[in-house]
């Protein structure tokens, strides 16, 4: 089984006449918007670049910037640049604005017959995975209001039907935008595709116009979803099977796909427990309490030494020890839910990673 470069190196030479777009194809263009754009794509030009012009450009290695995934992207880049399927590609209104409290990033794609309008999401730096508990706790960010407005823009540039894609962040953004986008806007959305995104609560659902687009919402989740698992039960979402475990399973380019599909498998019991007590938990308290828990979540989470989540996650006891030790200026209650949140963490990674061992094992046996 691969990941979503394999998917295109196998389905690339079909156009979309032959294969329809897919949620294989949105995962792909929500992996390929964390690409680095600043200096090759003008602020908000409504003038589609090709990613042939893309290609030409003097400082076209700077897309890949990031260095923990540079390797990748650049796979997913080259698979796309020599591909009939995505060759064709264009971007316009591209916008990346970055402040103090606010990290919001959009793309148009262009392809033939399809638009597909993308929020770029968090990765698994903490300040990431920090900026998703934020998104899940607060009642409404700055980016959540820029999306609407860049949706309304975005489209009204644009002619006919299009969808709305996002990776964690950028799925929350998408859904947000598409509830709150005018009338007219919203009638032509065909689909929007949320890549394990923090959800919403219930209670802002329900007064939001979620039912008007909810039809149209495709939800897929790594099997050891966390982020996108916040106020959501995993029950309409596609659960798909992912290499690694963890927060680590996080990242897209841990997905498998096999036979140009995402593999689909099931929650476990232990991962659908654990979820149910942080969400519970999240519902009992305040926006006050929430609050100082997000603030002395984030100065924990930083007293580790750990620069990411797979880093976290790699040395998870003794960087929950760490975090544990550090938890002086709690309150009684939360720092009860901390310690038994942090240690019900570690028994179910260790149990994912004990299954995922027999599963691989049981499939060598099998090959063998």
């Amino acid at each position: 089984m691969g990941n979503i470069v394999d998917y295109i190196k196998e389905y690339g030479g079909d156009d979309f006449n032959k294969r329809r777009f897919c949620k294989e194809d949105a995962l792909v263009l929500s992996q390929f918007a964390y690409l680095k754009f600043e200096g090759i794509l003008d602020v908000m030009s409504r003038e589609p670049v090709s990613l042939e012009d893309i290609d030409s450009s003097k400082i076209r290695d700077s897309l890949f910037s990031d260095y923990r995934y540079e390797k990748d992207n650049r796979a997913l880049y080259e698979a796309m640049l020599s591909s009939v399927r995505f060759a064709s590609l264009k971007i316009a209104m591209y916008i990346n604005r970055i402040e103090e409290d606010t990290q919001f990033a959009a793309l148009t794609f262009l392809l033939p017959g399809h638009t597909l309008i993308v929020f770029r999401g968090t990765d698994e730096t903490i300040v990431g995975w920090q900026e998703d508990m934020g998104l899940a706790l607060k009642k409404n960010i700055k980016g959540q209001d820029l999306s609407v407005k860049y949706l309304n823009d975005a489209a009204g540039s644009i002619s006919g039907k299009f969808m709305v894609a996002g990776h964690s962040k950028g799925g929350n953004l998408a859904i947000f935008s598409a509830m709150f986008a005018s009338p007219e806007i919203k009638k032509r959305i065909k689909k929007i595709y949320c890549f394990d995104s923090p959800g919403f609560r219930a209670k802002f659902l329900k007064k939001s116009g979620y039912d008007e687009i909810k039809e149209r919402v495709v939800k897929v989740i790594p099997k050891s979803s966390f982020v996108g698992m916040l106020f959501d039960d995993g029950g309409d979402s596609i659960v798909v099977d992912a290499k690694s475990v963890g927060v680590i399973q996080h990242n897209p380019y841990m997905w498998t796909v096999k036979k140009g599909k995402l593999v689909k498998t099931k929650l476990s019991n232990g991962h659908k427990r654990l979820i149910a007590t942080v969400n519970e938990w999240i519902l009992s308290k305040d926006e006050e309490q929430l609050e100082r828990f997000v603030f002395y979540l984030n100065k924990l989470l930083e007293s580790s030494d750990a620069d990411n989540t797979i880093d976290f996650s790699k040395e998870l006891i003794r960087n929950s020890k760490q975090v544990i030790k550090a938890a002086k200026g709690l309150d009684d209650d939360t720092k009860e839910f901390l310690s038994a949140f942090l240690r019900s963490y570690v028994e179910i990674a260790k149990g994912m990673i004990k299954e995922e061992v027999k599963e691989r094992t049981g499939k060598k046996k099998k090959e063998a």
